[in-house]
């Protein structure tokens, strides 16, 4: 019983220690193995356990599972930093919400408001125009919890029009 498992033991490490081969084939496809290879194929025998030192990425010369792995880990780290570049990108692109005016703020608009004024009670428009050199409109948009358009027009810095209308 014992010379079986001691059978099956070295049956195991002898697996355990197989060489691991590479080649490339007549369509230039690279294949690795730790098989019986194909007659008349040139292969390099690699070793999985060697350890060398620093490869540059594009050095196409190593072929150990320690140069792929660095190398595979430094593909990772580009792409991070590019994918975290990219939604900086896309969060600095996308427009802010609408805040939309409540209420109780419009009923604090009144005419003849200063700029200051209107922007300290309202605050700052969701879209601002210019129509002409002393003409301003200030446009907040609706919101779900305020469904009106509101807009209030500044002539020479003065509150000179407010109007406010529901749209779908």
């Amino acid at each position: 019983m014992r010379i079986f498992l001691l059978a099956g033991l070295l049956l195991v490490s002898s697996t355990a220690c197989a060489q691991i081969y590479r080649w490339v084939d007549e369509k230039g496809r690279v294949h690795y193995s730790n098989w019986t290879l194909p007659a008349g194929v040139q292969a390099t025998v690699i070793d999985p356990y060697a350890k060398t030192g620093a490869v540059s990425p594009e050095s196409a010369e190593c072929y150990t599972l320690r140069c792929q792995g660095e190398r595979m880990e430094q593909r990772l780290a580009r792409r991070e930093e590019l994918e975290v570049r990219l939604a900086a990108e896309r969060a600095a692109a996308t427009p802010p919400p609408p805040r939309g005016l409540d209420f109780r703020k419009y009923l604090s608009i009144r005419r003849g408001m200063s700029e200051g004024e209107l922007i300290t009670v309202a605050g700052s428009p969701d879209l601002l125009t210019r129509d002409a050199l002393s003409t301003r409109n200030y446009t907040y948009f609706p919101t779900v919890a305020d469904p009106f358009t509101t807009t209030v027009t500044l002539i020479r810095g003065r509150v000179s029009e407010i109007e406010r209308v529901r749209r779908f």
